[in-house]
């Protein structure tokens, strides 16, 4: 996973090290709520185990972390714990916060990446600054995605009424696609915007998450199922009901999944292409599984779109490989999706471009990024500012 995004600490001298900025501790004040995955060695010892992480904190704008609650996953067992502790940020945005050792990097006091420093850890993520005044039970419909490791990649939408679920979702397993219908039930959020929902789907699967609300449109999800790894994110829908017109312009994706082979991101995929009317006109693709490249890979294809925000899209590279995706609308602007091919778990975004035109000076000013990854010998991670 690589992500970049401009930093908005200002500052107006050259970006030749070291990168400046008028970032401070006062820049990261107030709730917010974080996500994770990574490796780690279990607090008994042995080799690192996969594991997933999430919760919220109150930062004081003075270099401590007042209070939070920390959920966390691992070989079978979950626990969750109330949180203290502190933090240092330079200028830049690049510094630290101590509940575990997080490497963080801000993107403005709203928005911020975070990697695992721990010795006996590694993992990537992010977090967001809550909106407290939307910490009431959540209502509407949102489009959601979640990935569980090694076992599934969902996508779909459910809709809440006075704490009732009804839906829909598309779940990709090892054995193939299915499509079930969704009930459940939500429970109103403690102070600090963390609750609890319950998913049942007609495959027989009922799934405990913790949420974390950001705002009355997003939340974060972590299931908190023994034995189970997975994250997700929650966005309400809008500008329903939907049409091939939709899905109209330029869009950038990206993805991650799990492969038997390389296991957890052992595949990942971005791109862009250009859509409308039910037909996907031009496209550049670019993929990494279980280490074989595809570069710069020119594609075309066709979708057909459902009232309620889901299509199935067919995408022709250009070197004779057809991929079959389902999308689900958040809105006009962006797309939640998984890639429907049993060989891997893979799910992602895609999000309207801003312009219509590049070159290289769209790529201007300091950015804060965040890696997730591996190479040949290690599991690696890094976030900064460039």
């Amino acid at each position: 996973m690589l992500l970049f995004s401009f930093a908005c600490g200002g500052g107006s001298t050259p970006r030749n090290p070291p990168v400046t900025g008028n970032f401070s501790n006062a820049s990261l004040n107030g709730q917010y709520a974080y996500s994770l995955s990574g490796t780690a060695t279990p607090s008994g010892g042995g080799s690192f185990v996969a594991y997933s992480e999430a919760g919220v904190f109150t930062a004081d704008g003075n270099g401590h972390i007042t209070s939070g609650t920390d959920d966390f996953s691992q070989s079978g067992a979950f626990a969750s714990n109330a949180i203290t502790g502190n933090y240092s940020l330079h200028n830049d945005g690049t510094g630290n916060i101590n509940i575990v050792q997080f490497g963080v990097s801000l993107l403005n006091g709203s928005q911020l990446y975070l990697i695992e420093t721990d010795g006996f850890a590694t993992g990537g993520g992010s977090a967001e600054k809550q909106d407290t005044t939307a910490f009431t039970t959540p209502s509407g419909t949102f489009v959601f995605r979640v990935h569980a490791q090694d076992s599934t990649a969902n996508v779909g939408a459910m809709t809440i009424n006075a704490g009732s679920i009804t839906g829909n979702e598309d779940v990709l397993a090892s054995t193939g696609l299915t499509s079930p219908t969704l009930s459940g039930s939500v429970n109103a959020p403690a102070a600090n915007g963390r609750g609890t929902l319950v998913l049942s789907n007609s495959n027989g699967i009922t799934s405990n998450f913790a949420y974390y609300i950001v705002n009355a449109s997003t939340m974060r999800l972590l299931q908190t199922d023994p034995g189970v790894l997975a994250l997700g994110r929650a966005e309400k829908q809008s500008a329903g009901p939907f049409s091939a017109a939709s899905l109209t312009g330029s869009f950038a994706f990206g993805s991650v999944g799990d492969t038997a082979l390389d296991g957890v991101g052992g595949a990942r995929s971005a791109g862009v292409f250009t859509a409308g009317s039910g037909t996907i006109s031009t496209g550049n693709y670019d993929a990494v599984q279980d280490g074989n490249q595809t570069t710069n890979v020119g594609l075309s294809g066709t979708y057909t779109m459902s009232s309620i925000g889901r299509a199935a899209v067919t995408l022709n590279l250009q070197n004779g490989i057809t991929i079959q995706d389902v999308f689900w609308m958040v809105n006009p602007s962006r797309v939640f999706f998984l890639v429907n091919d049993t060989s891997k778990q893979e799910d992602g975004t895609a999000d309207l471009q801003q312009s219509t035109s590049f070159s290289n000076a769209s790529l201007n000013g300091q950015f804060a990024f965040v890696m997730d990854g591996f190479d040949t010998q290690s599991l690696v991670d890094r976030t900064g500012t460039l």
